[in-house]
């Protein structure tokens, strides 16, 4: 019997929990705390500060980092730096979390949404570019689900329409495209530390930059217009001076950061490995499709994982109804974890927004289930209880 129906689940045992943190943690904060240099960095960044933003940027193939209070104003402050304003046209995928499609808004250009790929449900390359217009100044691909659109393409694309690529990296910490790391493919890389992601300080974003005017501007537009100590206004640019915003990060949340850091790579190659095993099972189940990863990337984890799912081979049991079935099985399951961009942003700003048609996000509403990222930090047993209830559900469907 199903546990929904009250059964006994697949799963009792609790799931990793999030976030990790150890006596590291604790000690630095102490050390901050002692050293009464608490805030962001003023003509230069803080102490810790200074040391994470040279650790994440050199982990990530770029020279340069710039801290920031979230994903969002890394967003915002990396297109700012690039010039966008009024009367531009930035192009995003429309599935992505809306942050990326605010931070367009914000700056007073129009956002272009496109759709996206029905095997990887990030950007369409082909949509991108029969959107292109001579207004186009930018394009933000957006890694999502553990994979990436085709980044040789977008890559290609924007050296050929000479525009801006800002890659929105806030679900893509450690990941390596080709053995390169993300972030470092375009322009600028845009990183979360918000709660949820690979790397946490609670809230905090990084921009990643290979360029050091962009870098300078960063700086400059998130620090209330301040330059670095020893650099001139006339190298930075006139226009961004009156970019003042607060974005700071603190050092208290540069320093958990730093040792967070430390934690990257060995819980990515955890989550890789078990999302791969996951996917391989899951593949053998009739009506279950896991979102593909590209083969070019190389290093991934997923944020969260996801799966196509077919009622067809279910019984006609409909998605929410299996997603009720698979958390009564002790599955930590959802639906798609945010609506398409078209269906959020639209609706407020309808003169700022160019649309077209977007068959393939709208079918994920309908299609989709997705697992939390901590979920994969577990064993590969664990993963064995995914798929356990899954078939559990399949064989039972007609109690539902």
């Amino acid at each position: 019997m199903l546990a929904i129906k009250g059964g006994e689940p697949v799963r009792k045992k609790e799931w990793p929990q999030w976030p990790v943190f150890d006596e590291r943690e604790i000690k630095i904060l102490e050390e901050v705390v002692k050293s009464r240099s608490w805030g962001g960095g003023l003509s230069d960044s803080g102490p810790w500060e200074a040391k994470f933003e040279e650790a994440f940027a050199k982990r990530h193939g770029c020279r340069y980092g710039i801290t920031v209070t979230s994903g969002t104003t890394a967003l915002f402050v990396s297109l700012l730096a690039a010039g966008i304003g009024p009367g531009d046209e930035v192009i995003a995928p429309a599935l992505t979390f809306w942050a990326t499609g605010s931070a367009v808004l914000m700056t007073g250009a129009t956002l272009v949404i496109v759709d996206v790929d029905p095997d990887t449900y990030c950007m369409d390359v082909n949509e991108v570019e029969r959107n292109i217009t001579e207004k186009t100044k930018a394009i933000i691909p957006v890694y999502n689900y553990g994979t990436s659109p085709d980044m040789d393409a977008l890559v290609k694309l924007a050296e050929e329409h000479n525009l801006v690529l800002i890659e929105d990296c806030a679900r893509a910490h450690g990941f390596e495209w080709r053995g390169k790391p993300v972030g470092s493919l375009g322009d600028m890389g845009c990183f979360s530390f918000q709660e949820g992601k690979f790397m946490t300080a609670g809230e905090g974003g990084i921009i990643i930059t290979n360029n050091e005017l962009y870098a300078e501007r960063c700086f400059s537009i998130k620090n209330c217009g301040r330059i670095r100590r020893g650099r001139d206004i006339s190298e930075i640019g006139i226009d961004y001076w009156w970019n003042w915003f607060n974005f700071r990060m603190t050092q208290f949340q540069a320093a958990i950061l730093l040792v967070q850091l430390e934690r990257l790579d060995e819980q990515l190659k955890i989550r890789q490995e078990n999302s791969e095993y996951l996917s391989k099972r899951l593949q053998e189940i009739d009506g279950i499709t896991p979102i593909k990863v590209r083969k070019e990337l190389t290093k991934h984890q997923p944020w969260p994982y996801a799966f196509k799912y077919d009622p067809k081979s279910f019984k006609g049991v409909p998605l929410h109804r299996f997603i009720e079935a698979l958390r009564a099985e002790g599955i930590p399951a959802s639906g798609l974890d945010h609506p398409p961009l078209n269906m959020t942003l639209t609706a407020r700003y309808p003169s700022r927004i160019k649309r077209t048609k977007y068959p393939v996000a709208e079918r994920a509403m309908r299609e989709t289930v997705t697992l939390p990222q901590w979920v994969f930090l577990g064993t590969k047993e664990d993963m064995d209880d995914i798929v356990e209830a899954i078939l559990k559900i399949q064989k039972h469907a007609d109690e539902l």
